[in-house]
């Protein structure tokens, strides 16, 4: 009787051992920041950047969409957090948020729990088609807020130690701990040397097999230590050599490819250095340059 409930066990698993992967595509939107550098009556560029891309998104038809952060420009400004949510609800994909630096106005205890009244949570953990998917909050780590930033870390490597033998981990956060070298220099726009090597090692001891972020408006992607890093652009208005697009990953069998798609029809609109940043640089915090 024990062999034959073997083998009746052994036959229901078999068919689902044998299964082939099934491909499947997902995309990375980041910094739709409505209200930066819009000066047009109720945020109307920001908002027609916002639309184009959701229309552009739901075309790829991807299975869950990551929104990594920058959500709006000011967390209190209601009518940026009005547009934002409906066309957010317009995208057909499930959607996973990871908040931006202008999400909150500097990290603090009253700051997170206005975010999380507004936005639910501040990270995410599933799987879907044998790959991981983590995101979390760049923001207690950059300011410091270290009570916050262990309990998150802790989180974080329970995460990554659970996701050991998925096909992929896949790891999402605002701000990009290195955009193209692991020496580049320290700015608004990366993270201090001694995190880069702390989050760098734990990435590698579980195996991640790539790193998203945003917040820099601008398009970059890189390998170091056998990870890839990839900064996508905004959905908002761009800086620099950026473009407001969005990132489309496709996951076979074999592997993983990430492509910066430029937002079909939008045009590129850039801030004048000379006449400042409306609401702050994209580095700083809403309301201050830096």
């Amino acid at each position: 009787m024990k062999r034959l409930s073997f083998l009746l066990l052994l036959c229901a698993w078999l068919p689902a051992a044998g299964q082939s992967f099934e491909p499947f595509t997902f995309v990375q939107m980041s910094d739709p920041q409505i209200g930066f550098f819009d000066r047009s009556p109720g945020y109307g560029q920001s908002d027609s950047l916002m639309m184009a891309a959701v229309a552009a998104v739901n075309a790829v038809d991807p299975v869950f969409i990551l929104m990594t952060g920058d959500l709006v420009n000011d967390p209190y400004d209601a009518v940026q957090d009005s547009i934002y949510r409906v066309r957010l609800a317009g995208l057909k994909a499930p959607v996973h948020v990871i908040p931006g630096n202008h999400d909150m106005k500097g990290f603090s205890e009253e700051e997170h729990a206005h975010y999380m009244s507004m936005r639910g949570s501040d990270r995410f953990s599933f799987r879907s088609h044998d790959c991981a998917f983590i995101g979390f909050d760049s923001n207690c780590i950059l300011d410091k807020a270290t009570g916050f930033e262990a309990a998150q870390k802790a989180w974080l490597e329970a995460e990554l130690a659970a996701a050991r033998g998925a096909r992929h981990i896949f790891v999402f956060l605002h701000c990009p701990i290195i955009r193209e070298a692991i020496d580049e220099r320290v700015d608004n726009s990366n993270f201090p040397v001694e995190k880069r090597e702390e989050y760098i090692g734990l990435f590698k001891k579980y195996g991640v097999t790539a790193v998203f972020a945003g917040h820099t408006h601008q398009e970059y992607d890189c390998v170091y230590d056998g990870i890839r890093f990839i900064t996508a652009g905004p959905v908002g208005n761009a800086l620099g050599h950026g473009k407001p697009g969005y990132e489309v990953v496709r996951v076979t069998a074999d592997g993983f490819t990430a492509e910066y798609v430029p937002t079909p029809g939008v045009k590129v609109r850039r801030p004048s250095f000379g006449g400042g940043f409306p609401g702050g640089r994209p580095g700083g915090r809403p309301g201050r340059t830096n």
